[in-house]
């Protein structure tokens, strides 16, 4: 036996484990980290259908199940099923309960199964609900009864409406939901109402999952969807990937509605880097002067905060709504694996209404990208990366601009909001010109100029370096025309010709929308700030609306593919919106401008 000196442990250093969140939205597996024991987990199966025809039920949801604590190996893969939404019966069917949905399962050391959500009775002479994760809703008339749900993963579904009535007061009960049961169906109507489902803050959002479907109802409004993505009663779907039961339906369509799709997330908790033991004061003198004392300076970064996934070596946060970033650990000595590169884009600005203009798309910057793996970047990237220090960041995501309905005033569309992050602002995207005023708003990049207008809204406003955004076009010539097309990220909005007279018997084309920036940020080359496509102008079927920048930018009215009104900028994107075409006009087009797409912030860096 010995004695004297220091005496401890041989120490070792336990390297720290970053939460981790998957989010399965289908069915595949995930891996787990080298460090991980065990893992909380949320599973939610897919939603009941809804039966035909007038009065069926309202679909159950999914089964709900949140397990705090799950064993599992680190490093290795676990397979999950995603199930998908019941389909809705058609009508005069047999048996006449509509689709289940289907079973959601985590395999790790203790198998999680989250029962489908019961199909709804059809409508009409009635069928009983279906029995599952929450029961369906009876359909019909006859007081026909709710399904069954499971115990700790949902309800029992509603009764359909009950004598006395009239025979043809068919009205479905409310479909069972993860936190409340069912409604019964009134013999008058209103559906019964779908029961409510469970909240869940696992991913870091307050999310409610699993409501049941309202029920339909042949005399009255249907029932109210369950909270968690139910669909309402006469008559929707269920929410895709939140299990949501479906609505009911009303009169006599040829078939029902479908449920929700299910969902399964793991989050792996995080843990801090520590080192157990007694340490000899020689070691504890050599590691302060080198700037790791204990090891627990970390070799990388590691943070929380949106949309977490890998590519390689190199961890990306994307943020598609606002939200914190928290650095939780930070490299202690200057390295070039502290640096983050990073894309902020804005919201698209919304085109204009009667003969609009496409919307400007919303400001786009981005660092080099050669500090996170040399990825590929657009022509306008520049500044610099982040040093990320150990701390909360605040991510804003900007929404896309609004547009206006016409008649109201003005025609000009909503310009979008601002995205900010990690120190880095862009600007939202100007809103395309209307028929009045028919100019285009500055912005990230210019909304294109309305009928009469010669010139769009400017770009890169407020300015920086490379540019944000190109300015919008107008239209040629005399001035009357279709729309021009809203600027983009790496390219002008293009002008609109003038028509040279009768717009009818010289129909002409609306201007395209700037094209948009590609990067490889997230690990998959993608285009964003496209602007929006003006409103051609001529007799409806002309189908000359100008097409959307590359990058999410939305084509404007009369556009070549059905349906002919302008389309949104596409979200998360930064895309400018397309413009409305012009009244007056037979067969009436729609001719409110299209909203533009919010915008999106993603953060890279290296992680091992």
């Amino acid at each position: 036996m010995a004695n004297g000196g220091i005496i401890g442990p041989v120490n070792t250093v336990n390297a720290a484990v970053t939460e981790v969140i998957h989010t399965k939205t289908s069915s595949g597996s995930i891996t787990t980290q080298p460090g991980t024991t065990s893992v909380q987990t949320l599973v939610v199966a897919g939603g009941g259908g809804s039966g035909a025809p007038q009065g069926s039920g309202g679909g159950g949801a999914g089964g709900f199940r949140c397990v705090a604590s799950v064993s599992v190996c680190g490093g290795s893969p676990y397979p999950i099923t995603v199930g998908a939404g019941g389909s809705g019966s058609s009508c005069g069917g047999s048996p006449g309960i509509a689709g289940t949905g289907g079973n959601s399962i985590f395999v790790g050391a203790t198998t999680i199964t989250s029962s489908g959500g019961g199909g709804s009775g059809r409508g009409g002479d009635g069928a009983p609900g279906g029995p599952g994760g929450s029961g369906g809703g009876g359909g019909g008339r006859n007081e026909r009864a709710g399904g069954n749900g499971v115990a700790c993963q949902g309800n029992d579904g509603g009764n359909a409406s009950t004598p006395p009535g009239p025979t043809d007061s068919d009205t479905g009960g409310g479909g069972g939901g993860a936190s409340a049961a069912g409604a019964n169906g009134s013999p008058s109507g209103p559906g019964g109402n779908g029961g409510a489902g469970s909240p869940s803050t696992i991913t870091g959002s307050d999310v409610t999952y699993s409501g049941g479907g309202g029920g339909g109802s042949q005399v009255g409004s249907g029932g109210s969807a369950g909270a968690g993505g139910g669909g309402a009663g006469n008559s929707a779907d269920g929410s895709a990937n939140t299990g949501g039961g479906a609505g009911g339906v009303s009169t006599s369509p040829s078939s029902g509605r479908n449920g929700g799709s299910g969902i399964v997330v793991v989050k792996e908790p995080g843990s801090a880097k520590n080192a157990p033991g007694v340490w000899s004061m020689n070691t504890v003198f050599d590691l302060v002067k080198g700037g790791e004392w204990g090891g627990f300076n970390p070799a990388f970064i590691s943070a929380t905060g949106g949309t977490i996934s890998e590519s390689g070596n190199f961890r990306i946060h994307t943020f598609t709504a606002s939200g914190p970033f928290n650095v939780t650990a930070a490299i202690g000595k200057p390295s070039a694996d502290s640096l983050a590169d990073w894309t902020v884009v804005s919201g698209g600005g919304a085109g204009g209404t009667n003969i609009g203009a496409g919307g400007g798309a919303g400001g786009y910057r981005e660092s080099p990208g050669t500090s996170s793996g040399s990825y590929t970047v657009s022509p306008i990237a520049g500044g610099l990366a982040v040093t990320l220090t150990s701390q909360d960041y605040t991510i804003t995501v900007g929404a896309g601009g609004t547009a206006t309905s016409h008649p109201a005033s003005p025609n000009q569309g909503g310009s979008g909001s601002a995205s900010s992050g990690l120190g880095i602002s862009s600007a939202g995207g100007g809103g395309g010109g209307g028929g009045s005023p028919n100019a285009g708003i500055a912005g990230g990049s210019g909304g294109g100029g309305g009928n009469g207008a010669a010139n769009g809204g400017a770009g890169n406003t407020p300015p920086t370096s490379p540019a944000q955004g190109f300015a919008g076009n107008g239209v040629g010539g005399c001035g009357i025309g279709g729309g021009g097309g809203g600027g983009g990220s790496t390219a002008a909005g293009s002008a609109a010709p003038a028509s040279g007279g009768n717009p009818g018997a010289n129909p002409k084309p609306g201007g395209g929308g700037g094209a948009g920036s590609i990067s490889g940020i997230n690990g998959t080359p993608t285009a964003r700030a496209g602007g929006g496509g003006g409103a051609g102008r001529g007799p409806a079927g002309s189908n000359n609306g100008g097409a959307g920048g590359n990058g999410g930018g939305g084509s404007g009215a009369y556009n070549p593919t059905p349906p002919d009104e302008a389309i949104a900028g596409t979200v998360n994107t930064g895309g400018g919106g397309g413009g409305g075409y012009q009244t007056g006009v037979s067969p009436a087009p729609i001719v409110n401008g299209a909203a533009g797409g919010s915008g999106v912030v993603i953060i890279r860096y290296k992680y091992q």
